[in-house]
């Protein structure tokens, strides 16, 4: 809904010469508050068909039969299948479910929304990349999430638009354009499923997939203390919840009902990076609730799925503890 626009607009003057060394010549619009746009382009999807040589020395090294390679060749297939070419824009670490509306008289960006139009053939409205901003590192992160275009308004000056979060993705290299006066491309290694092991963001697409085949088929150690402590969430969610509610902390009327009705139910315990992904979506909702510290970078770049429950745990906890006056953050 368009109440919940946001300006584009700067994040300041470091970051945006950080954006720059990345991203030469990206095109921004600087507007009241504080957020940049960088754009980039929609593409097709790329099938690599590189060796298979590195994969199967490492493994014979793990002592895995022919069946359990057929297995390891099948999963690195599926794995390259999920690597496109997309438009990215560098404005919000949106999490999957997440909404987000923002207005921009940004030139490229349009250009960018009408070829995502053009691109989605009358099945919706199109779709982008968005990547948030590691503001410790003052750079952009290398994980990020396709965004779908829910709602549009294009006036002579002024795109508004909503968007929703669908599913997450690594780059792959680093993004380009074509020209100066373009929008960016990247190439981008969708996550398939939420539990697929260890996520390798610093390799290519062939070792991080082969990486992911070996881990998924070898070890499965910590899949049962994932699962239990993914269960703990649940009891933390409704004191949070709780607490937020009853404590008059909701910055808009019914906010936390809202948010609630776009994440959809709570993932299973079953899930626990699903559910880790749920949580951080609730607790740093769109727009803000200035209650929770900003968790959502640390999770949708953490490489395992523990590491994204330990940020979240962190997270609900430190803000139940500041909700409930026994540990004030600010």
């Amino acid at each position: 809904m368009m109440a919940r626009l946001c300006c584009v607009a700067l994040l300041g003057a470091a970051l945006l010469r950080s954006s720059e060394a990345f991203m030469p010549g990206c095109p921004s619009v600087i507007q009241p508050k504080a957020r940049t746009v960088l754009c980039l382009r929609r593409g097709r999807t790329l099938l690599h068909n590189k060796a298979l040589s590195p994969l199967r020395m490492a493994a014979e090294g793990e002592g895995l039969s022919d069946s359990d390679l057929a297995g390891l060749l099948k999963r690195v297939a599926q794995a390259k299948d999920n690597v496109s070419e997309i438009p990215i824009v560098i404005l919000d670490a949106i999490l999957p479910r997440q909404r987000l509306g923002f207005a921009t008289a940004d030139p490229v960006f349009r250009k960018l929304i009408d070829d995502a139009k053009a691109r989605a053939d009358g099945e919706g409205l199109g779709c982008f990349g968005m990547l948030g901003v590691d503001v410790q590192k003052q750079s952009m992160l290398r994980c990020g999430t396709e965004v779908e275009i829910t709602k549009l308004n294009v006036s002579d000056k002024i795109v508004q638009i909503e968007v929703v979060g669908t599913k997450r993705f690594w780059l792959v290299g680093e993004p380009w354009s074509e020209t100066e006066e373009s929008y960016y491309l990247a190439r981008v290694e969708y996550v398939s499923g939420e539990d697929s092991g260890q996520e390798n963001p610093e390799s290519d697409d062939q070792t991080r997939a082969t990486a992911q085949a070996l881990q998924a088929a070898v070890s499965d150690a910590d899949a049962a203390e994932n699962v239990e402590t993914a269960r703990a969430l649940e009891r933390l969610v409704l004191t949070w919840r709780r607490l937020v509610v009853d404590g008059g902390r909701e910055r808009q009327p019914n906010q936390i009902e809202t948010v609630l009705e776009d994440l959809g139910p709570m993932p299973p315990a079953e899930e626990p990076r699903n559910r880790a992904l749920w949580v951080a979506a609730l607790i740093n909702p769109l727009p803000a609730l200035g209650v929770s510290l900003e968790i959502r970078p640390a999770v949708l770049s953490a490489t395992t799925t523990a590491a994204a429950l330990e940020a979240v745990l962190h997270g609900i906890k430190t803000s139940i503890a500041h909700l409930d006056g026994s540990q004030p953050m600010w």
